[in-house]
């Protein structure tokens, strides 16, 4: 009997920390990845233009803002000899890393898409915090699947999401997406 091999588990069939790719692979992923954020943004957009739900928008937003941090990530990388040793399981397994670099690099209107306050400035106030905004986000995938809350007594609601800031999230990222050079 023959065992698939994969070289993305270990032996422990847990994910490698560390994969080494080569330098064309590293920049066909680095363009993929670039790819894949405007055809999010653009089904977002669409979508939403033809009277979409906003949370399903949302959602894939939200799996855009995702990849550009892997983007940013991918992207930090130095080839050497023509390979690229790349954080596998951290960059491409794990969400909260992902998420992180991409708050950290896009103004808040690119991360809040639902707003408490009646002010329209209030993304400038400095309340914040990255790790909010990261459970916010990793929430908006919450759209695609129906799931109970922990104490398993109720149906994890979907976060709200503001038609207008939504709107003013995608078109402000897709200004920033679209200045990247690769």
């Amino acid at each position: 009997m023959s065992q698939r091999v994969s070289l993305l588990i270990n032996q422990k069939g847990k994910w490698v920390k560390y994969l080494e790719i080569t330098e064309e692979l590293w920049k066909k992923c680095i363009q993929e990845t670039l790819f894949g954020i405007l055809k999010m943004l653009e089904s977002a957009e669409r979508l939403l233009q033809s009277g979409g739900h906003e949370a399903i928008c949302a959602g894939l937003y939200t799996f855009a803002v995702e990849e550009y941090g892997k983007l940013l990530l991918l992207k930090q990388y130095n080839p050497s000899d023509g390979k690229v040793k790349i954080e596998f399981r951290d960059i491409f397994r794990r969400h909260e890393k992902k998420f992180k670099t991409a708050i950290e690099n896009l103004p808040h209107e690119c991360t809040i898409l639902y707003s408490p306050w009646e002010s329209k400035d209030w993304y400038s106030k400095d309340i914040w915090y990255s790790k909010d905004v990261i459970a916010d986000l990793e929430a908006r995938t919450s759209v695609f699947y129906c799931d109970f809350v922990d104490s398993g007594d109720a149906i994890k609601p979907v976060p709200r999401v503001e038609e207008t800031l939504l709107r003013k999230a995608i078109d402000s990222f897709r200004t920033i997406v679209d200045e990247i050079n690769i």
